[in-house]
């Protein structure tokens, strides 16, 4: 086994620790190969050390650009994706996976979707893959890992008119994921019921006029972060058991470089517990910088958060595209 398929594998044991994610897996694309073409490296970053890894693996040139990456278990599956052929892009349905455990295997062409699928959104909870959006013939499908089987989702009556707002959302403590649905003025927030015997699509809000790229869930708070401008952001939460909103008190400063090379807003991780972090990639600084902090119930109808550590953490590395894996 080579070193770096015995440091992958290192650091995939080492991510969660008591509880708590301590290091995330994100996808690389600043270097390039021996034709001049980026590449896409698998690095690591230890958010207690803020420090990144060497290159561990590398995705072979077939594996078309852009493709949506989630993780289950010990492997990663890159799913769909786009290649430019001659002027015009084409998605494909193409499935590949890595085992963090065995990175000397590389990636490995599997199963391919039903549907060809460009940016899909994705989510892999309980051994199967859950994928939307990116196909105009089919809503959504779901791929059974053990089975090794692909199948159309169920179709809510909401998506005949409505797009879905990405990303989609994993609530595991209800066996459900939620999803944004917008067209125009009109938003709703559905849910997914996957453990369901009749896998039941349920509105939990037919005015649901807040999502963002930023968005998590924990217990029953719902939590959606919006970069209004470069000093300007808000903070919402959303109780979706007793469908309200709670205010949020920051204890600390919250302050957030402007994540300019994530146009569409860094990702919401849940680290476990009442942590939860952002990561970004600050071009003027060429850095990765992240910010852990912690959110709860006050006790008075409202959440309070504060950073830990009283700021945010840097990691020296410049990406020009990267790619979190969410844990």
């Amino acid at each position: 086994m080579s070193s770096s398929s015995c440091n992958c594998s290192s650091y995939f044991d080492a991510r969660e620790r008591d509880g708590e994610i301590k290091g995330l897996f994100f996808l690389d694309k600043t270097q390039r190969d021996t034709e001049g073409q980026r590449r896409t490296d698998l690095r690591f970053l230890d958010l207690e050390r803020g420090e990144i890894s060497d290159v561990l693996s590398t995705m072979p040139p077939d594996v078309p650009l852009g493709p949506t990456v989630v993780t289950c278990g010990n492997h990663a599956y890159a799913i769909g994706g786009k290649i430019l052929r001659g002027s015009i892009f084409r998605s494909f349905n193409h499935v590949f996976r890595f085992d963090f455990k065995h990175a000397e295997r590389a990636w490995r062409k599997v199963t391919s979707m039903l549907y060809r699928r460009s940016l899909p959104e994705a989510l892999a909870p309980q051994g199967k893959i859950y994928v939307f959006r990116g196909s105009r013939d089919c809503f959504g499908e779901v791929y059974d890992i053990s089975g090794d089987s692909w199948v159309p989702l169920c179709v809510p009556s909401i998506a005949e008119y409505s797009g879905i707002s990405g990303p989609v959302l994993l609530d595991s403590s209800r066996s459900r994921i939620l999803v944004h649905f917008s067209r125009d003025r009109y938003r709703s927030l559905y849910a997914y019921n996957y453990n369901d015997n009749d896998k039941s699509w349920v509105c939990l809000d037919p005015k649901f006029p807040d999502w963002s790229p930023t968005v998590g869930i924990a217990g029953n708070v719902l939590y959606v972060f919006h970069e209004i401008s470069y000093e300007i952001c808000s903070w919402k939460a959303y109780d979706v058991q007793d469908k309200k909103w709670l205010p949020v008190k920051w204890l600390t400063e919250f302050l957030l470089h402007q994540p300019v090379s994530a146009p569409m807003g860094p990702p919401l991780i849940h680290l476990g517990n009442d942590k939860w972090c952002m990561v970004w990639h600050s071009c003027t600084l060429k850095c990765f910088e992240y910010l852990i902090f912690r959110m709860c119930r006050n006790g008075h109808g409202g959440i309070y958060a504060a950073a830990v550590g009283g700021d945010r953490t840097s990691a020296s590395f410049r990406s020009v595209n990267h790619t979190i894996l969410m844990p």
